[in-house]
């Protein structure tokens, strides 16, 4: 069950994020925080949190496993520090939704950067436990 919950928790990651990157593809420009685009990112984007908290709570049984044991510090390190960016990159998306954030620009800056790290912590986090087998 821990690796479907993780697969679910990657796949809602990739929808989640491609949805604003369509809609300004789409538009040519950034989506109003009021749009459809952004409310079907934001309600994506809980749901993720909500996977990956899911993910968390099935894998602590299976820590002890010889594929977790092996994977070591490189798999689960990238793995808790890209549940701490989640929770980060949620909170600066709340922010976003108020149209009349002062701190828009730095926000949504670094709404962005906490989107690449996580991207990249979980990719790590895969390829670790892909390498042990898990």
């Amino acid at each position: 069950m821990a690796i479907w919950s993780g697969w679910l928790a990657t796949v809602a990651i990739v929808i989640a994020g491609a949805i604003p990157l369509v809609a300004r593809v789409r538009l040519g420009r950034r989506a109003a925080p009021s749009s459809r685009p952004i409310k079907v990112h934001v309600v994506l984007g809980l749901v993720t949190s909500a996977f990956a908290f899911l993910h968390t709570l099935m894998v602590l049984p299976a820590l002890g496993s010889p594929a977790a044991t092996g994977a070591g510090m490189v798999a689960i390190a990238p793995a808790g520090a890209a549940f701490f960016a989640l929770v980060a990159h949620a909170g600066l998306g709340l922010q976003l939704r108020n149209e009349k954030l002062k701190t828009r620009v730095s926000t949504r800056r670094k709404h962005s950067i906490t989107a690449v790290v996580i991207s990249i912590l979980v990719a790590i986090h895969i390829v670790a436990l892909e390498r042990v087998g898990w």
